[in-house]
């Protein structure tokens, strides 16, 4: 088993293999290894196929009968049996099946190709905090002082280079890839993941990160490179709990063409504009209808953007001006 999953992460205590890390924290579930099957007649109430340049993914969601659940398992616990059970099974360079309810998500996961963590910390904990009425979203998170940023971004625009060289500025990485907004009587805390990123080899290259065998791939078809935080000097990485401030769109500009230009530029924006972004930048992409969460998670976001600012960055292509966006988000905060 992946050392990882001793750690809490995004608020999570994971019951037994977190206990020498006990904490304070918002949610405990239980994390079983075990192996289970899904009735062959259960058809996905929901799937996902994604890919880009760089991957191929594909999600479904299977939503467990009274009488499936547990068939074929090899340990069974009747203390789970209070919530509705799903399945997600993931096929993509990494292969298996989580099954998640509100207070426990049991891995079943081939040894061949990606470890189970790489999905667990995404898709299969996203789904067990939205359960929970946690939203969760695409975005990374920093720290800056006492507070907390999340930054969203469409798919090439820069987000992890910035990142970086934000956790090289006074910033320190928070999370990678997933926000999950803990709302409380004074706003939204954000708890960090675990102390590892995933990043691009060109953007290992830009803030001068070399990618060396140190570096390794996420698995042997995917250039993405795995950073542990805490063994890479010049990267900071935030352990504790801090509220959110801000919640900033990435929106990069080709190389500056015009001297009236600014290189970088913060601006508001309209709240039915941001909803639509964020709906936009679930983790479980379209699913939520399904799990019949549809209705609550637009009021849930409606009720975010009344207490946190959603502001996009305009910012002039060119590692050479990531430090005066820098400097300009700080003088945001």
């Amino acid at each position: 088993m992946n050392p990882l999953f001793k750690l809490p992460l995004h608020g999570v205590f994971c019951v037994p293999f977190c206990e020498a890390n006990k904490q304070e924290l918002p949610l405990e579930i239980t994390l079983d290894f075990a192996r289970f099957t899904v009735d062959e007649a259960l058809k996905p109430i929901w799937s996902m196929v994604d890919e880009g340049e760089r991957y191929h993914s594909e999600v479904s969601l299977y939503k467990a009968t009274s009488n499936e659940r547990y068939a074929g398992s090899e340990s069974v616990d009747s203390s789970k049996s209070a919530d509705d059970s799903y399945y997600l099974n993931v096929n993509c360079q990494g292969t298996g099946s989580f099954e998640v309810t509100k207070t426990n998500i049991t891995i079943d996961w081939q040894a061949q190709g990606t470890g189970a963590d790489h999905y667990f910390q995404t898709l299969a904990l996203a789904l067990n905090l939205e359960l929970n009425n946690v939203l969760c979203i695409h975005a990374n998170a920093l720290a800056y002082q006492d507070k907390a940023i999340a930054i969203v971004a469409p798919s090439r625009t820069g987000k992890t280079t910035l990142t970086a060289a934000l956790s090289q500025s006074g910033f320190s990485l928070m999370t990678d890839d997933m926000v999950a907004l803990h709302e409380n009587e004074q706003g939204y805390d954000i708890y960090p993941s675990w102390p590892v990123a995933r990043m691009w080899p060109d953007a290992l290259n830009d803030i001068a990160l070399n990618t060396s065998e140190q570096h390794q791939k996420v698995h042997e078809k995917f250039e993405k490179r795995i950073v542990n935080l805490e063994k890479v000097e010049g990267l900071t990485f935030c352990n504790k709990p801090k509220k959110l401030h801000v919640i900033y769109l990435l929106n990069r500009l080709p190389k500056k063409q015009n001297s009236n230009t600014p290189l970088c530029e913060i601006v508001p924006i309209a709240t039915a504009q941001a909803i639509i972004i964020l709906l936009q930048n679930s983790i479980l992409g379209s699913c939520y209808r399904k799990l019949n969460l549809e209705k609550s998670r637009v009021q849930g976001l409606s009720k975010l953007l009344e207490n946190i600012a959603f502001k996009q960055i305009n910012y002039v292509s060119g590692k050479e001006h990531l430090g005066e966006v820098g400097k300009v988000i700080k003088s945001d905060l």
